[in-house]
């Protein structure tokens, strides 16, 4: 049994969340709470399969050992899945925690129980669920990613039992708790048409689970993909697509390669500014999965008809949808507008590496991507107090790593020796960046099916804490002059780019 080789990057996104964190502490958890996985016929059907293949996806990423119990074969695919996402796991014969599929009574000392029908994602503390057996993949999402919220907090948590999610009914379709099943008579089609092309702007850990819903879903149309990354190591902390070995590879050619079930799947391993200027702008609907409020604002400038976006930041995720730009509902600009003075990138590095004498020196070297030099790094030891030997690895990357592994990561100041770590770069525990991308991905199927909200809404999950009600709220523009949904060249060029059928358009 061993972590896995990503381990330092989900310590990280446990230590923004968790208060006192303590890596001995969390390590020596992780190591002695095997967590398991048991089902039985229901894995038979296409949502009980769903739900125990996506919540294998995130619980191997982060803990070393797994009991995956259920009929052989099943439980033979998903172990092998288990394996390949963290080639040292350990699969046992039992489990301190886990989730259980089907009518099966208690397999483990804590179980939480998991079901799913159509929209919606169901989860129990006493009692099995029942599983459904639609095409629809967004119930059995929903309800693994909330079970693995439970079993973190469970792991982790003293008082996890004030946080359990009991008689828990959440819907993928309203994005908000329900008191009754989702009823969406529009869905009568066996296919999910999506009329207009749709670009995904970011691959990483929302858009990796945004991928798995789409392409699990039966949904016909074509996704554009962007993104110019390839899949560092670090990143499987929280990729659920990505195994162990697809290290190096494009995240775009990952999602590429997804077997779907009328899907066309188009990457482009470009910035959205490239993929913009090389295939223009007439894009009506856009997902953003993207890490910065700058990232956003430029795709919200390309002007789209139809925005979803989704976010995570230390403790919580969101979903935001846009219907229509330059009404009374926010764009996503309106989201990101700043209320504070906020330090650029080059004065951040500067200041968590003590040195703020040579924030010249790195603000080039941020831009130009300049691989670091000893001399450089002897600065930064002597500056932080740290022999030079433990920067060493860092010789011939760049800054970025420096900052994100380096002090963020805990390289070279250990987690939790100085506090919790800079959440200037937040890093997503896997299930919560999951799902965001789910909720994501049904957003644009909501809306293909006529589902739209009048206006813009947004909806907002603690994974530290029970699922809460009334999570879906409107959020209506600021009208203060800052935005470009006040500009009124944006507002006109708007107008103009979708005259030819505003009239009948639903998001109106």
């Amino acid at each position: 049994m061993a972590l896995a080789a990503y381990y330092g990057r989900g310590a990280l996104a446990a230590a923004q969340v968790l208060d006192g964190f303590d890596e001995g502490h969390f390590r020596a958890r992780l190591e002695q709470t095997p967590v398991g996985i048991a089902f039985d016929e229901a894995i038979a059907t296409p949502e009980g399969h769903a739900l125990a293949e996506f919540l294998t996806r995130m619980a191997a990423r982060l803990y070393p050992q797994m009991a995956i119990s259920g009929p052989t074969t099943p439980a033979g695919e998903l172990a092998s899945l288990a394996r390949a996402i963290n080639p040292a796991i350990e699969i046992t014969s039992d489990a301190t925690v886990g989730v259980a599929i089907g009518k099966i009574a208690k397999p483990f000392p804590t179980t939480f129980h998991a079901g799913a029908t159509g929209w919606d994602g169901l989860l129990s503390t006493t009692r099995p669920q029942p599983v459904g057996d639609s095409q629809n993949p967004f119930g059995a999402a929903v309800a693994a990613c909330l079970s693995a919220a439970n079993i973190f907090r469970r792991v982790f948590l003293p008082d996890w039992q004030e946080h359990a999610d009991n008689k828990l009914r959440f819907s993928a379709w309203t994005q908000d708790r329900a008191d009754r099943p989702t009823r969406v008579t529009r869905t009568a089609r066996s296919q999910w048409r999506l009329d207009d092309d749709v670009v995904l702007v970011g691959v990483g850990a929302i858009g990796n689970a945004a991928l798995w819903a789409l392409a699990n879903a039966p949904a016909e149309g074509t996704l554009h993909l962007v993104d110019p990354q390839d899949i560092e190591l670090s990143n499987l902390q929280r990729y659920v697509l990505a195994t162990r070995d697809d290290e190096g590879r494009s995240k775009v050619g990952l999602g590429a390669a997804l077997e779907t079930r009328g899907l066309t799947l188009v990457p482009h391993q470009l910035p959205l500014a490239e993929f913009l200027a090389h295939h223009g702008y007439a894009w009506s609907h856009i997902l953003l999965g993207l890490d910065t409020a700058q990232d956003r604002r430029s795709a919200q400038a390309s002007l789209p008809r139809w925005i979803g976006n989704a976010w995570t930041q230390p403790g919580d995720l969101g979903v935001s949808t846009h219907p229509h730009f330059g009404g009374p509902g926010a764009c996503v600009a309106c989201l990101y507008l700043p209320s504070h003075h906020v330090k650029n990138e080059d004065e951040i590095v500067a200041q968590a590496l003590s040195v703020p004498h040579l924030q010249m020196d790195i603000r080039t070297l941020l831009y130009n991507g300049t691989p670091l030099e000893h001399t450089f790094l002897e600065a930064v030891a002597a500056a932080l107090g740290r022999p030079v030997d433990s920067l060493a690895p860092f010789e011939g990357r760049t800054i970025r790593d420096l900052y994100v592994e380096g002090i963020c990561g805990g390289a070279i100041i250990p987690l939790g020796e100085a506090g919790h770590p800079s959440q200037d770069i937040h890093v997503p525990l896997s299930h919560q960046s999951a799902l965001a991308g789910i909720l994501l991905a049904a957003t644009l199927i909501r809306s293909a099916l006529g589902g739209d909200p009048p206006g813009t809404t947004a909806t907002r999950i603690d994974v530290l804490h029970a699922v809460g009600t009334h999570l879906a709220q409107p959020v209506q523009a600021q009208r203060d002059g800052r935005c470009i949904c006040d500009d009124p060249v944006y507002k006109d060029q708007y107008a103009a780019k979708y005259a030819e059928n505003e009239s009948t358009s639903p998001q109106q």
